[in-house]
């Protein structure tokens, strides 16, 4: 039999002359190992396929019954961050997350019950809906990966329900004549553009105050950072945010023109620290959330429509190009979204909200048709 390969791991020729490839990917309750195996023609074909195995293999080299709750919490987080690029944000919820999960940090993973993640949860109830399906989804997720890598038979919180409490929001977004309104009450105000920009573009707010004029080059737009709460530049929400997007030739006439009327503000300005910032602040510093919020209130209500989030402009979006006729495909590659499938769900949430509007009582009803008939 041919000696292995320096380097290649378990590959072998077998007798009916076809080459074998083996990785440990883990243990089972009885401290076996369990492997993986390829199978090729040529020794190079297994020896590929056993490199794709490899990065798994890694986890293999764990002992479970000695590996603890906290400790893969941590590796795996980590290893997230980096092979999802994920934000700063996001990473410190997770360490958040962690911290909340503390008492069943030195629980051996394999002996993690249901119960006691249940037991945990009842002692979080105190904590908001949103952190607590947060932090379900997040143990959620670790351990499936747990599983994934054959550290865990089965995922414990398969037998955990979903924390219950408290209503998620609907997405609300505004339609076409209240988009009119808002724009009508908005134009002339220097950050018109940049809501013009979300409404066309779905951008979301940190991507819109984030960029810079390098970030356009006529028909393109690149969304390459979003802005942190410090008011200093990161990475996009997911790696798939990061992308350009095709604007109308309406929407480059707004930026062409804005630019024109930026040149002239910064000439005139007292004190004008520049950071090539397509929507600065009036003396080109990085715009405050909170400042941006508090004028677009004031504009919406001045125009007279329902109050939304700036996030609202991004459903408004998505809701307006589903109507006008744009594939789920089309809107989901336009707000970077992975799947197409989280588009319409928005966009059903959106649906629902509107016909649960049109549940207008008798007195409501004999109203409108007194007004048409008079």
């Amino acid at each position: 039999m041919p000696r292995r390969g320096k380097g290649e791991g378990s590959i072998f020729q077998r007798k009916d002359g076809r080459w074998a490839a083996f990785v440990t990917i883990g243990y089972g309750p009885d401290g076996k190992q369990r492997k993986r195996w390829v199978y090729g023609r040529t020794r190079r074909e297994v020896a590929e396929a056993l490199a794709r195995l490899l990065p798994r293999a890694g986890y293999g080299l764990i002992q479970p019954t000695r590996l603890r709750l906290g400790e893969w919490l941590e590796r795996w987080a980590d290893e997230r961050a980096r092979s999802k690029g994920l934000r700063p944000s996001t990473v410190q919820n997770y360490r958040n997350y962690q911290q909340l999960l503390k008492p069943l940090a030195a629980t051996p993973l394999t002996r993690l019950s249901p119960l006691a993640i249940r037991a945990r949860f009842a002692e979080l109830a105190e904590l908001s809906p949103s952190t607590r399906r947060h932090l379900y989804q997040f143990l959620r997720a670790a351990l499936r990966d747990a599983v994934r890598v054959g550290l865990l038979e089965a995922n414990p919180m398969d037998a955990v329900d979903p924390p219950t409490g408290g209503t998620v929001r609907p997405p609300r977004a505004w339609n076409r004549e209240q988009v009119s309104a808002f724009l009508a009450a908005a134009q002339g105000h220097r950050l018109y553009p940049m809501f013009y920009v979300m409404l066309t573009t779905g951008l979301r707010i940190g991507e819109a105050m984030a960029l810079r004029w390098q970030d356009w080059q006529g028909e393109k737009l690149w969304i390459r950072h979003t802005l942190t709460k410090q008011r200093t530049l990161g990475p996009t929400k997911t790696l798939g945010s990061s992308a350009p997007i095709y604007l109308d030739l309406a929407t480059q006439t707004i930026l062409s023109e804005h630019r024109t009327r930026q040149a002239e503000e910064r000439a005139t300005a007292k004190r004008w620290l520049d950071h090539d910032l397509i929507f600065p602040s009036e003396v080109g510093t990085p715009l405050s959330y909170r400042n941006v919020m508090r004028t677009f209130q004031a504009l919406t209500e001045q125009a007279k429509v329902p109050r939304i989030g700036l996030h609202g402009l991004r459903h408004t979006y998505t809701s307006m190009a589903l109507q006008a006729g744009l594939s789920p495909k089309q809107v989901a590659d336009r707000l970077r979204h992975k799947d197409p499938a989280l588009t319409l769900r928005i966009y059903q949430h959106l649906q629902e909200e509107d016909r649960r509007q049109a549940a207008l009582n008798l007195d409501t009803l004999l109203h409108l048709q007194k007004q048409r008939l008079t």
